[in-house]
């Protein structure tokens, strides 16, 4: 455990919150083509000190529907100022989740309007999306929005929150 006195806490920062995620356009298919390869293009300012010293720090693996089972390498940057690394990942996608939030809506739109998954779709993953968006929905909107679960998205949406995550 660092003291106060390490390196680690002289810039008022604390280790677990060292690590930021942004998100790009970009395309995945691009990505799982080019691999390492891919013009990552480094941010010119730390988004949280706004240091200039932003450098490589490898890749890490992910895994997106569009890459089928095959990992897709992302680009980590980090700063020395502030000890943050910046990951970069594609817009269109929430963090943590795999398939991309257009075919998130999609699925669950169907299964609330029509009462019924689509067809070749994943449906244990998608009943765990539901079950969440009824979560969050309780726990963001009140209970007032449990029964218009479209209309709690679509406000979820609008104020930024993953309405699939099952994090609070």
């Amino acid at each position: 455990m660092p003291t106060a006195f390490s390196p680690r806490w002289e810039r008022g920062s604390h280790p677990t919150n060292n690590f930021l995620i942004l998100f790009m356009d970009l395309c995945v298919k691009t990505l799982v083509e080019l691999g390492r390869q891919y013009p990552w293009q480094r941010p010119l300012r730390c988004p949280r000190c706004e240091g200039v010293r932003v450098w490589g720090h490898g890749f890490v693996t992910a895994y997106f529907d569009e890459a089928g089972s095959q990992g897709v390498y992302l680009k980590r940057y980090r700063c020395p100022e502030c000890r943050v690394v910046i990951r970069l990942r594609p817009s269109g996608y929430w963090k943590k989740i795999q398939a991309s939030v257009a075919k998130v809506r999609h699925c669950l739109f169907d299964r609330i309007g029509k009462g019924r998954w689509p067809p070749k779709s994943n449906p244990p993953r998608q009943r765990h999306w539901l079950r969440a968006l009824k979560r969050k929905v309780r726990t963001h909107l009140g209970m007032s929005y449990e029964e218009r679960l479209v209309q709690g998205y679509e406000e979820l949406w609008r104020r930024g929150i993953c309405a699939v995550s099952r994090s609070v």
